[in-house]
């Protein structure tokens, strides 16, 4: 099924979960051999292929501590040892910013994934009845701002649930838990789900669930 955010949408809030130590994200990739020159990174002991790295994940490159140094986010995999890398954009179609050149970094890769897809197939379900067309696919759910800001609230809530565990109230990942979950509740009756079932681009019905568009495929 169709992931509706990414790790990327996640940095844009929270880049701390990416550089600290978390145990809710997941390391697929860690070297020692990181350079960064324009857009490009590299690592020769690498394979980002092999790992599964994809473009929106997010990588971490540092000198000594991780929680102070650089989350950046991967615009595409370029080969098994080099990926196309970018300061932060302002959406993902906008052109790549080179972070600053450096050698001999040390780096990982973290991903969210597993929670990005929980909270995605939750809210297409969602969709998907509020649609009452059997045999709705979330791939067929087009891309919107909404969806993905919802998404990441959803995925944000989980990750800080989890960093929270056995925390008192007074906690800053509990306190951040409650407010995700908080966006989380309040955003979802705001999308709103467009049907264009002739796929002429223009949508017959408009049902409350926002700017969600089911497309025909």
């Amino acid at each position: 099924m169709s992931d509706f955010c990414q790790d990327r949408d996640l940095l844009t809030m929270e880049p701390g979960i990416f550089l600290s130590g978390s145990f809710a994200g997941q390391n697929i990739l860690a070297g020692e051999d990181g350079t960064i020159e324009g857009t490009t990174f590299s690592s020769a002991s690498s394979d980002f292929q092999a790992a599964s790295v994809e473009g929106g994940m997010v990588l971490c490159t540092y000198a000594a501590t991780p929680s102070e140094g650089l989350a950046v986010e991967i615009v595409s995999v370029d080969s098994a040892t080099e990926l196309t890398v970018s300061v932060l954009r302002p959406d993902s179609q906008a052109s790549p910013t080179p972070p600053p050149a450096r050698s001999g970094l040390r780096f990982h890769i973290r991903t969210f994934k597993p929670q990005i897809r929980s909270i995605s197939a939750s809210l297409a379900e969602k969709l998907r009845s509020t649609a009452e067309v059997e045999g709705v696919q979330a791939a067929r759910f087009a891309d919107s701002t909404q969806l993905r800001l919802t998404t990441a609230h959803g995925v944000l809530a989980a990750v800080f649930v989890a960093r929270a565990e056995n925390a008192a109230e007074s906690d800053a990942n509990w306190i951040k838990a409650q407010h995700y979950r908080g966006e989380f509740a309040r955003l979802q009756p705001q999308l709103r789900l467009a049907l264009d079932a002739d796929g002429d681009g223009t949508a017959e019905q408009t049902r409350a669930l926002g700017n969600v568009t089911l497309r025909r495929v």
